[in-house]
């Protein structure tokens, strides 16, 4: 389905999604950089067991309840989105979750209806970098958000 096809409530709609989407990544952060300096403080601590740790965020897109294709018994997952939050710390630019970039593909061609909108990386990812277009994520009826934390131990076996 083209932009210029979508009806102005189907535009608000993904104007929505993407609202939630920044909110989200935005309440990611927070929370990151809570368990961030957490858990740098334990990995200098010598005392503590925790030798090293990642954070991931994943996030999955669920089809809503009234559309046609869903079924009742299945998971009705639309995508899954996963992102390593540690390693997007350690850019030496920001890039990513919550990092006040513009992300929208459009924002350089001229007329086309999405050039003026303000992307966040996680709406970007729906329409780029996964199998959903915009006609898709009209679908989507609820998000999932797991901030994942692995906690990691490394120890030496001396002979």
């Amino acid at each position: 389905m083209e932009m210029n096809a979508l009806s102005s409530d189907q535009r608000q709609y993904l104007q929505r999604l993407n609202d939630r989407l920044t909110v989200i990544e935005q309440q990611v952060t927070r929370e990151a950089l809570a368990l961030f300096a957490q858990l740098d403080a334990r990995v200098q601590d010598p005392q503590d067991w925790l030798s090293d740790y990642e954070i991931a965020l994943e996030v999955r897109c669920w089809l809503r309840e009234d559309d046609p294709t869903y079924q009742e018994d299945y998971d009705n997952i639309l995508a899954t989105r996963r992102e390593d939050l540690k390693l997007q710390r350690r850019l030496p630019e920001p890039f990513g979750i919550d990092d006040g970039i513009n992300h929208n593909v459009f924002q350089g061609m001229d007329g086309h209806p999405m050039q003026g909108e303000f992307h966040c990386w996680l709406y970007h990812c729906l329409y780029d970098h996964t199998d959903l277009w915009f006609n898709d994520m009209l679908s989507i009826g609820h998000i999932w958000v797991e901030l994942q934390v692995l906690y990691q131990h490394r120890c030496e076996v001396e002979g």
